[in-house]
C-alpha cells in the first residue's frame, strides 16, 4: 500500500501572518477562529483526488516548520519500524475526536513527519 500525503501542517511563530498570506498567493479558505495560537484549519478547494486539508498552529520554537502526514496500513508496526531505524516519537499513538489514530516523530537527521491511519 502507498503512503500518500493525508494531512499537512504549518507551524509557524506568527499564524496569523501565514494565513494572511497563504490567503494572497493561493486563495485558499480557512475555517475556525483566527486566534494568536492558530490561524484555522486550511481547505485548499482542490481536485477531489488530490484535496489534501491542513491547519495553521503556532510554533513552540523559533523555527517554522511544515509537517507531513502519511497513510499507513498498521500505525503500531510503523511506529516500530520507524524507532528501530532510529527515529524519536514526538508524539504517541492516540486517536481523534474523529475516530482515526496518528503519531509523530522526528527522522534521524530532524525532520517531523506525522503518520495517520483511519
Amino acid at each position: 500500500m502507498s503512503s500518500p500525503l493525508v494531512f499537512f501542517q504549518m507551524m509557524t511563530s506568527q499564524p496569523e501572518d501565514l494565513r494572511s498570506f497563504l490567503e494572497g498567493v493561493f486563495d485558499w479558505t480557512f475555517a475556525g477562529t483566527v486566534s494568536p495560537e492558530s490561524g484555522g484549519s486550511i481547505d485548499p478547494q482542490g481536485p477531489a483526488d488530490i484535496d489534501v486539508k491542513g491547519a495553521i498552529l503556532r510554533a513552540d520554537s523559533e523555527s517554522p516548520a511544515v509537517v507531513p502526514y502519511f497513510r499507513v496500513p498498521d500505525l503500531w508496526e510503523t511506529v516500530k519500524r520507524a524507532e528501530s531505524l532510529g527515529a524519536v516519537i514526538i508524539t504517541p499513538i492516540f486517536q481523534t475526536a474523529g475516530g482515526a489514530h496518528t503519531a509523530t516523530l522526528r527522522t534521524p537527521d530532524g525532520l517531523h513527519v506525522g503518520l495517520f491511519q483511519a
